[in-house]
């Protein structure tokens, strides 16, 4: 997770600069909305006075932040992140970044994007050829604006929803302030009676706008990390396994997601933890809010249709610390809401993410489709659901397996799916999945200190045995290449589709 400074300090900014440009983010639509509905904030029960006025303040201070940086950065030529971050100096460099792609969503900024052809050997199919790949470079410039310009405002976030790119992740729900928005693992749909048009919807959402060139850039500023074009920043990657009984009779491959949430759950490093389990429609996932072992465990193996779990986190603020488990857009929504609109969290009682891989996901109806028309099986004889060697498998309470050839069921996933570029959950603490690892381990990823604490703790206690992705078959590579095709075959989002 990257971490913004929730203090701002402006002791380094001329006093009178500051005044003009606190003056100007005050006209900020989003902090005049937010500001004029706090009645009605305040009676929807989800955010305190005080949270609101936590939020609001953050928002104002962000605005002020992003008016001296754009003030600063007039009449430069088109510059990378890491250029421009030298060029405004009183101001971290993360949040430099994070404003900069604000600032082009607000209209004030360019983004100039050039493209380079280079030539690489590859092996194809055992021979080796020259090949052409494509190399993007992204450049940022203040536009010269009219005098009549008017700051973009930004749409409620059902255009997401009819340009058919909404991934169904519920985040959009749980932080409107409003409670104007109803999303289910299907459907999304806004109370234009409640809406109160801030924005906050859109500024958070996976599939809005991308976040990925900065959180690139932010992530290279941590030397720490090693840096992959195909799986992000990370600190390392093994391959892993539970050493527990219990899970090992519910796990899908390594049972690494359960282990380490039963870890948080024993070391009470969380209260409880967001994930999803069956519904009383078989292999319908619903989300849960588990804070016992016993219901962990109902939470164990892979659901492959979709459930709305970020649509149920404003329903954990009782507790005072919860881990997330999801897919990779689910935390994707929880780093935007992290850095937009205001640089703090919506709910600052999420302490852990933990990602699982993702290629794609299924709607409930297309799994039972697939299931039907691919398997000619009655899906209440299947055991477990898996996606291993380029086939879908499925277990049957016979002991069977039946396995189809993954091309033949891509048509039954879910279409918003072709939007997300993000195999491995690149914005978690742990990344967890099980391409990479042999049968009955998992592959996991280390994102940063906090997941890098957590794995190796959980190590140590004995409830996981571990092992370096590069000492295994296939490994780390094969993982690395799925991600690279998962990154170049992602499709390009148009909102102007209605």
């Amino acid at each position: 997770m990257v971490q913004i400074g929730k203090e701002y300090s402006f002791d380094k900014i001329n006093p009178r600069n500051l005044m003009e440009a606190t003056y100007n983010a005050i006209e900020n639509f989003q902090i005049r909305a937010f500001f004029e509905a706090k009645e009605e904030i305040l009676q929807a029960g989800k955010y305190s006075e005080e949270e609101f006025y936590e939020l609001l303040d953050s928002m104002i201070d962000a605005e002020t932040e992003r008016k001296l940086i754009l003030e600063e950065i007039k009449n430069n030529k088109p510059l990378f992140l890491e250029e421009l971050v030298k060029i405004v100096k009183n101001i971290p460099p993360e949040n430099v970044i994070r404003d900069i792609i604000y600032l082009k969503e607000q209209g004030y900024v360019k983004e100039v994007i050039e493209t380079k052809i280079k030539k690489v050997i590859k092996k194809i199919k055992g021979e080796e050829k020259e090949v052409e790949e494509k190399e993007f470079f992204y450049r940022y410039q203040a536009k010269d604006l009219p005098d009549d310009f008017i700051e973009h405002y930004l749409e409620p976030v059902s255009i997401v929803f009819k340009a058919g790119a909404c991934c169904q992740c519920g985040w959009c729900s749980s932080i409107c302030p409003v409670n104007a928005i109803a999303v289910t693992s299907d459907t999304l749909e806004i109370d234009d009676k409640v809406c109160m048009k801030c924005g906050l919807c859109y500024a958070v959402c996976p599939r809005s706008f991308s976040i990925e060139q900065a959180l690139i850039a932010i992530k290279k500023l941590d030397k720490s990390l090693t840096f992959s074009e195909k799986i992000n920043g990370y600190i390392d990657a093994y391959s892993a396994t539970t050493n527990k009984d219990e899970i090992k009779k519910v796990r899908q491959d390594g049972g690494i997601v359960t282990s380490l949430c039963e870890y948080l759950l024993k070391q009470k490093l969380v209260d409880a933890i967001i994930a999803v389990q069956h519904s009383k429609d078989l292999w319908r996932p619903e989300p849960v809010i588990v804070d016992n072992l016993k219901d962990l465990y109902n939470t164990g193996g892979t659901k492959y249709a979709n459930a709305s779990t970020l649509a149920i986190i404003d329903k954990a603020k009782k507790y005072e610390n919860i881990a997330v488990v999801g897919t990779p857009c689910m935390m994707n929504a929880l780093e935007k809401g992290q850095l937009f609109p205001g640089g703090i969290a919506f709910f600052k009682n999420i302490k852990y993410k933990i990602g699982l891989f993702c290629m794609e996901s299924f709607p409930y109806e297309g799994v039972l489709g697939l299931i039907k028309e691919q398997f000619k099986q009655d899906f209440k004889k299947i055991t477990k659901m898996d996606i291993s060697g380029g086939k879908f498998i499925i277990y049957l309470d016979s002991g069977e397996d039946l396995r189809v050839p993954l091309n033949d069921v891509k048509s039954y996933a879910r279409p918003n799916c072709h939007y997300c570029e993000d195999l491995t959950a690149d914005y978690a603490d742990v990344s967890v999945g099980s391409i990479g690892s042999g049968s009955g381990w998992s592959s996991v990823i280390i994102r940063n200190i906090k997941g890098e604490k957590l794995f190796n703790d959980a190590v140590k206690a004995k409830l996981i045995e571990a092992k370096s992705l590069n000492e295994v078959k296939p490994g780390l590579g094969l993982l690395e290449r799925i991600a690279l095709s998962k990154r170049k075959n992602c499709k390009p989002i148009n909102l102007e589709l209605k």
